[in-house]
This record gives C-alpha cells, sequence and structure tokens, in this order.
C-alpha cells in the first residue's frame, strides 16, 4: 500500500482547522478536517467535510471524487502532525454518517500497520449490545498519540514544517495569514 497524503495542506495557526485540495473524477474538491474539543478537555472529536466551492459557510457532506485512500491517508498525516502539536489529547474519528463511520474504519484498518507504533488505539461505544445488535456506525476510534522521547518546538510561523514518522516525507502546511496577539500555555 503506498498512498501519498495530499501535499497543499493549509491550517489555522492552532491546528484546530485544515483544509486541503482533493482531485478526481468530480474535479477539485476543497476538503477540511476540524477539530473540536470535547468531555474534559482532552478528547477532540475530528470532523471531515467538503467545504462549498465559490462561498462561505458550513460545510457540505463528502464528495465521492475517486480519491478517497488519498483523502483518508492525508487525515491520517493531519491526525499525526496534530497530535504532535498536542500530545496530550485523545482524537476520537465516528462517523456523523454511514458514509463517513465507513471511512474511517476502512482507513484505520488500511493503515493499522503504520498507526500502530504511533498510537494506541481503542474502541469507544455508548452502550454495550449483544453482538447481533450492534451498528458499527455507533462505535468510535479514540487515536492516543504514545509518548516519544524527544521535545519538538512550535513558535510563531505562517509556514508549518515538519517530517511526516508515518509515512517518510517532509510536510509543509500554509497557516492562516492573520496575527493573533496572545500568551503561550503549555499544550493540553
Amino acid at each position: 500500500m503506498d498512498y501519498t497524503p495530499y501535499a497543499n495542506l493549509q491550517a489555522l495557526p492552532d491546528f484546530s482547522a485544515f483544509q486541503f485540495s482533493s482531485t478526481g473524477t468530480a474535479g477539485t474538491v476543497v476538503r477540511q478536517v476540524r477539530f473540536s474539543g470535547q468531555k474534559d478537555g482532552r478528547i477532540y472529536h475530528l470532523d471531515l467535510r467538503d467545504l462549498p466551492a465559490g462561498k462561505k459557510g458550513e460545510p457540505a457532506f463528502l464528495t465521492d471524487n475517486g480519491d478517497m485512500d488519498h483523502v483518508m491517508t492525508t487525515v491520517m498525516q493531519i491526525i499525526e502532525i496534530y497530535t504532535e502539536r498536542y500530545p496530550r489529547r485523545t482524537i476520537r474519528l465516528k462517523g456523523n454518517t454511514s458514509q463517513k463511520a465507513q471511512l474511517f474504519r476502512a482507513a484505520l484498518d488500511k493503515h493499522l500497520p503504520i498507526l500502530c507504533p504511533l498510537f494506541l488505539i481503542e474502541l469507544e461505544e455508548k452502550l454495550p449490545l449483544p453482538d447481533s445488535d450492534r451498528n458499527l456506525d455507533a462505535i468510535a476510534f479514540l487515536l492516543k498519540r504514545k509518548p516519544i522521547p524527544y521535545l519538538t518546538f512550535h513558535t510563531f510561523q505562517t509556514i508549518w514544517t515538519g517530517q511526516s514518522r508515518l509515512f517518510g516525507k517532509k510536510v509543509k502546511i500554509e497557516l492562516e495569514k492573520g496575527i493573533r496577539i496572545g500568551v503561550a500555555l503549555p499544550a493540553v
């Protein structure tokens, strides 16, 4: 399996949202990955959506562009980048539609050999159900970065560069160009 993540990543300075262009049978589609905090501030839900073409607004559902393997490989790389910045945060993958739930399951299955050295992966179910009543779409996956014995330093910048340990490639992300002033707090 040699899926290459898309290289045209853009992100907000706090990495709460990423976007990239997907090219395929439906043309060019701008995809967005957002992280939103839940529960005690340690679990962050990942949301993957398409951005509407030509206007600002709420993201739409996912377009079948024939490149979902590349899209999901890019999502896995975004999770790696996000958890490098916030190593104590757990990422929750649960589709809000059957399509997204199936995509997350398939992506984790395909990427399991490269994810396991870097992440602890657990299942989260709302209610324990007998096997015959179990709905696979109700399952969420939790990805927690394993402790790594090295330090990373992050400074304010408009371009973030790094090295993907999952895919062995250099990553360059264009950050939002607006200037924000604030106090730097320890990562949660």
